[in-house]
């Protein structure tokens, strides 16, 4: 993902994920408070899922 100015990071606190009929919601906290909602489809989160596995195979195979 290109850096971008108009992008807030924010350091994840908690979140929670619930099939809400045809589609996923994340309610995410971030470490100062803000609180928000994502809404994916199942073939979104199967996509950021394994780009996340990956990473997470890169880390281990570093250590």
């Amino acid at each position: 993902m290109a850096a971008n100015k108009d992008v807030t990071s924010y350091t994840l606190k908690q979140a929670l994920a619930a099939r809400v009929g045809d589609h996923v919601e994340i309610a995410v906290e971030a470490e100062d408070g803000t609180k928000f909602k994502i809404v994916a489809t199942s073939e979104q989160l199967e996509a950021l899922t394994g780009d996340l596995e990956t990473i997470l195979d890169a880390d281990d195979a570093e250590a």
